[in-house]
């Protein structure tokens, strides 16, 4: 709220700032005079002070709305989604945290996806080190690798593949710091650095069953709705099943989950 002194007000507080520092002399017949007007400059000024403190509360009333929807307003849109079973949520899914929390997260995730990797980059570290180690979250990564990018495929694979030596998460992290030079050579670079059995590695690269895998991770994402990536499916975990879900889309900041996760814990 701006506030605008009235003239009287203004009036009187130069007057009585320049009496202060010039005292002028009155007559008698003016001294009564002027007496009579202060007076009735100081109840003006009482009655303009006491309008103030109306509109002071009104406004400190408005302020406490104004806030209490905008913190409403900072959770983000979601749409709710049907359980996971168990099979759908945890089949050869690398994951973090513990298996007992009460809480997952579902990444659908493309490696040539600029969006996927600005979440990795400003979201995923606190994330993980508020909800996934401190327990309170476990954390699982299915493929969606979009049809209009030709590299994202032959990198998820990778990234399944040195999962099923144990190095998924360290393979996931080099993939998207080299996501504009994915190929077959960076594959079994990325894979030597890893020290992977090279033999066990190629052979998993070329294995029907593991594009039947990443084929079933796409089918899960379309069925529950995904489009675009990256996608997370968040709910309540429950004898390995994921229960009342909801569907949040986007490279969302730290904030958003906090306010979705806070707003799941909160629920009966």
């Amino acid at each position: 709220m701006t506030f605008t002194p009235t003239p009287l007000l203004l009036a009187l507080l130069l007057g009585l700032s320049q009496s202060a520092c010039q005292p002028q002399k009155l007559e008698q017949g003016q001294a009564s005079t002027a007496s009579t007007e202060s007076q009735a400059q100081l109840d003006a000024i009482k009655a303009e002070l006491s309008q103030i403190k109306i509109e002071l509360k009104q406004v400190s009333s408005q302020v406490e709305e104004i806030h209490t929807i905008a913190t409403a307003s900072t959770r983000p849109t979601t749409r709710k989604l049907p359980n996971l079973s168990e099979q759908e949520l945890s089949l050869h899914t690398p994951s973090l945290g513990d298996p007992q929390a009460q809480l997952a997260i579902v990444e659908f995730s493309d490696f040539q996806c600029p969006y996927c990797k600005r979440f990795l980059d400003t979201t995923f570290s606190q994330l993980k080190q508020t909800y996934i180690d401190s327990g309170k979250v476990q954390y699982l990564v299915k493929n969606f690798p979009l049809t209009f990018h030709a590299n994202a495929e032959p990198a998820a694979i990778a990234a399944y593949c040195a999962g099923e030596q144990g190095a998924y998460w360290p393979m996931r992290d080099k993939l998207f710091a080299n996501m504009t030079a994915l190929n077959d050579g960076l594959y079994t670079q990325l894979a030597t650095e890893l020290k992977l059995d090279m033999k066990q590695f190629n052979h998993c690269q070329t294995a029907v069953e593991t594009k039947a895998q990443i084929a079933a991770d796409r089918a899960l994402g379309s069925k529950l709705g995904v489009q675009g990536t990256p996608s997370f499916v968040i709910g309540t975990l429950k004898d390995k099943q994921l229960l009342a879900p909801e569907l949040l889309v986007g490279a969302q900041d730290f904030n958003a989950f906090s306010a979705v996760i806070t707003s799941i814990q909160s629920k009966p």
